[in-house]
């Protein structure tokens, strides 16, 4: 089957296993285990397609809508853009003679820029979104929400550039005796630190909604994926520095990559599986829920603004909490199984929606 994947051993992947033994090491040669899990991690993602298309089109459910269903489907395509870039990286399919053997454009672009940093830094963005509306009682949006976002992406773009600037033996570069990508010392030292960097930040801004009204609450959530991101970053670094040659042993690049993606999958369906299981099996039940449970957290009172004390900030927090009452009071009188487009809805209460801003008319 030349340089194509297969199930059995071919004669380029004996090739590998050649070189390899003469740089004394074992390779075990692209197989099964390979085939076996791009085939369930794709359907897996398959999977997350057809929900984050269910998510866009129920966008106004509302309670689908507080949760960004487009940050979360470009969550999504993030985490299939590293994907792509895992399974070149951790060398599970054939590069030779593809455009997989340009190390710097999947490695670097695809994997480590708009996959794994991308997916971090929308996962940072929608984290200070919500502290930014329940902490300081400022809208989802503005310059003081994206200039941050904007930056990170802006240093990423610079290290792209930079990366491909550099030599290739000082950056990321191909080994066409093995067909797998490697990178440099420094070059590796580099991708961790960003990495770390961004999910400390991730973090810190979990640990700082932790206190936000229950019904938009994701503490748990956070908490959750930042564990369980933190103990793929720990195993991920390990292998690095330890088993420089990690990708050539199946156990190692099957657990690499198979951990990053049930790890981001998690973070993803603790977000979304219960509004999009609820939207789909019983929605009018559980729209009358969520509204009795923001009338439970206190979202339904009247706020006194008279004061003279009272700051700028608490009133404008005030106003964004009513307007999101309102709006779901509207929404528990006039939803049904139809297009909301048609509804009353259109009439102007806004809606909290972190995908766009606080004060965003359906």
């Amino acid at each position: 089957m030349g340089n194509a994947l297969s199930a059995s051993l071919t004669e380029s992947e004996q090739q590998r296993v050649d070189a390899a033994a003469f740089m004394h090491q074992k390779l075990d040669p692209r197989g099964t285990a390979d085939l076996v899990m791009i085939i369930v991690i794709s359907i897996v993602y398959a999977f997350d397609i057809a929900a984050a298309g269910w998510a866009l089109y129920n966008r106004n459910y509302p309670p689908i809508k507080c949760k960004s269903p487009l940050l979360m489907a470009a969550i999504l395509v993030c985490t299939i853009l590293w994907f792509v870039g895992d399974i070149q990286a951790n060398g599970q399919v054939p590069l030779r003679g593809t455009p997989m053997a340009n190390c710097r454009a999947f490695a670097v672009w695809i994997r480590i820029i708009l996959g794994v940093c991308m997916a971090s830094a929308l996962i940072a963005l929608r984290a200070y979104g919500l502290h930014r509306v329940f902490r300081q009682g400022r809208p989802f949006r503005g310059w003081g929400l994206y200039l941050p976002f904007l930056v990170y992406c802006m240093c990423m773009l610079a290290f792209g550039i930079v990366a491909q600037a550099l030599p290739e033996e000082k950056s990321m570069y191909y080994i066409d005796a093995v067909d797998l990508c490697d990178a440099s010392n420094g070059f590796r030292v580099a991708i961790f630190a960003i990495l770390w960097v961004t999910w400390v930040v991730v973090a810190c801004l979990s640990w700082r909604i932790r206190k936000i009204k229950s019904s938009f609450n994701e503490s748990r959530e956070s908490a959750m994926a930042c564990l369980a991101v933190f103990a793929v970053l720990i195993f991920t670094t390990s292998m690095h520095y330890s088993l420089k040659w990690f990708p050539f042993r199946t156990v190692y690049r099957v657990l690499a990559t198979s951990f990053d993606h049930l790890v981001i999958n998690m973070f993803w369906w603790a977000i979304m599986g219960v509004p999009l299981f609820n939207c789909l099996f019983r929605k009018q039940q559980y729209l009358s829920m969520w509204v009795a449970k923001l009338t439970e957290d206190g979202l339904n009172q009247q706020y006194d603004v008279s004061s003279r004390e009272t700051s700028k900030r608490s009133l404008s927090a005030r106003r964004v909490r009513n307007s999101l009452l309102a709006s779901v009071r509207a929404t528990d009188l006039y939803y049904n199984d139809v297009d909301l487009h048609q509804l009353p809805l259109d009439a102007g209460y806004p809606l909290f929606d972190p995908a766009y801003d606080a004060h965003r008319p359906f």
